[in-house]
């Protein structure tokens, strides 16, 4: 039996990240006065073909149209949220309007001509679109210039509890991507880094594959690091409540949630300069850029984290303060006004 619903939600969900934010964002919608149906997107037998770019994002569109098509079905809704720009890419015409939320457009994030492709149907869709959601306001000027108007809805970081009380001597990192986090400037920074005491936790990927990332560039764990491998979200938010900093080495971030829940918990942000929106590095530019490092080299990344964990308590209660408040438009309930203010009545409209 068909269920009419105000918002189709269709989930790509490659990874647990976007399954969370997406889980996410259809509890804010539903919370701004839409009824929401959730629909995941399975690759199936084609994933085999997925070795890298352009290619990797022909095989989950097609996968994401061929979802979007059963779930139309089934669903019958007034409109349709289309979760990532490459949900978008081989959408059919739909004869309801729909959004993109994405957290940085192809035409940044995918750069060259390889991915022309790409780029030319990101156009057509994002074009077609009554609404793009975007996750930063630094995305939008990377959309294409037909694209539909944008609003910014990141990710919710939902307030934590203050943590009161000295923090332990940690820092603390996220590499679920070795290459792409910047496991080997994690590593050559902190050998470089005078920190009597404090230690090191290395999150997000399993020890052995942080080993073996490191041996294939000839490289030792450095003393001091805690291979802490996969934790659980409760069991890393806990962590980032504990440590004094966390430290960020990533070359590129779309969006980049841990560094703003690190902040969120108390943590100081200590960053490489990166590319892509990220909107984590340029809050932490303005709380103390003495904690951000010049340029990518680990000498430069080591001056930063000693900074930071050299740092005094007046200076860091003041950088918490100061960082929870430039965190007030990812909060929760910030995003579900914005949603039922800003982007229903927009797609819902003559629907």
């Amino acid at each position: 039996m068909t269920r009419r619903v105000d918002v189709l939600l269709l989930s790509l969900g490659t990874t647990r990240g976007l399954r969370i934010a997406d889980a996410e964002l259809a509890t804010m919608t539903q919370q701004a006065g839409a009824s929401v149906a959730v629909v995941g997107t399975r690759i199936g037998a084609t994933d085999r073909l997925r070795r890298g770019y352009p290619v990797n994002d022909v095989v989950e569109a097609i996968a994401a149209r061929r979802a979007l098509a059963a779930a139309l079905r089934r669903h019958d809704p007034r409109a349709v949220i289309l979760s990532t720009t490459t949900s978008a890419l081989l959408a059919p015409r739909l004869t309801v309007p729909f959004a993109v939320w994405l957290d940085s457009p192809a035409r940044l994030n995918r750069p060259g001509a390889r991915n022309a492709l790409p780029h030319l149907l990101e156009r057509r869709s994002l074009g077609r679109a009554r609404l793009v959601l975007a996750q930063s306001s630094r995305a939008i000027p990377a959309l294409p210039d037909n694209a539909a108007p944008a609003v910014v809805i990141p990710p919710p970081i939902a307030a934590a509890a203050p943590s009161g009380g000295r923090r332990e001597d940690l820092v603390v990192a996220y590499t679920p991507d070795p290459k792409a986090k910047g496991l080997e400037l994690v590593c050559a920074a902190w050998a470089n880094t005078r920190a009597p005491g404090t230690r090191l936790a290395l999150t997000g990927i399993p020890a052995d594959r942080a080993r073996a990332f490191l041996a294939r560039r000839g490289l030792p764990v450095p003393p001091g690091i805690e291979l802490a491998g996969m934790l659980t979200q409760e069991e890393f938010r806990g962590m980032l409540a504990r440590a004094a900093v966390f430290l960020s080495a990533a070359r590129w971030e779309d969006f980049g949630q841990a560094p703003l829940e690190a902040l969120d918990r108390g943590a100081a942000l200590v960053c490489a300069p990166a590319g892509g929106p990220f909107p984590a590095l340029e809050i932490a530019r303005r709380l103390a850029p003495e904690f951000v490092a010049t340029d990518r080299r680990p000498e430069s990344l080591a001056r930063a984290l000693e900074a930071a964990l050299g740092a005094d308590e007046p200076l860091l209660a003041a950088y918490r303060e100061a960082a929870r408040a430039h965190l007030e438009p990812y909060r929760p309930q910030a995003l579900i006004e914005r949603l039922r203010d800003d982007v229903l009545p927009v797609l819902l409209a003559g629907v």
